[in-house]
């Protein structure tokens, strides 16, 4: 038996184990692969940027649709630029309306502070009133929304919004 295991070790030449170089190499792949990784799970200000502005589309289109089946305007209005609030009528402050899935009539943009302050996530146009008439169109204004992320464009006469 013992001159079996003599005949093994002469079978591998002698070899036991990695290269210095082969375990430096894979040390380096792995540090990138967890580089990569790490700064994704960490790093969502993007996505929650995104999110937040299909939140406030989503919104838009909801006050569109109630405007054109119904016989009254319908609109969003913007109030601080960490707020906003769905409105009937052709008064945005004494028609305000729950907005779908939001507990308080005033919806909150996700992330933003509620005291009032501006941060990266918020819309930059306070008081702006984006109303729809029956044909869910916005009137004869293009009206532009102007977020961190992307602006969100309402456009004129046809209330198109991307």
């Amino acid at each position: 038996m013992h001159r079996a295991i003599q005949r093994g070790r002469r079978r591998f030449g002698g070899q036991g184990g990695f290269t210095l170089f082969e375990v430096i190499m894979v040390l380096l792949i792995l540090g990138v692969i967890s580089y990569f990784a790490t700064t994704r799970i960490f790093s969502d200000d993007g996505i929650t940027r995104v999110s937040e502005v299909d939140l406030i589309k989503n919104h838009l289109r909801y006050a569109q649709s109630r405007a054109m089946n119904s016989d009254m305007n319908w609109g969003i209005r913007f109030a601080e630029p960490n707020q906003y609030w769905l409105f009937k009528g052709d008064d945005p402050v004494a028609g305000k309306q729950r907005l779908p899935n939001v507990e308080d009539l005033v919806a909150r943009i996700p992330g933003a502070p509620t005291d009032g302050s501006m941060t990266l996530s918020t819309v930059t146009v306070p008081n702006l009133v984006v109303k729809f008439d029956a044909f869910g169109s916005p009137g004869d204004t293009t009206i532009v929304i102007a977020t961190p992320a992307e602006n969100i464009t309402v456009t004129r006469n046809t209330g198109f919004i991307p």
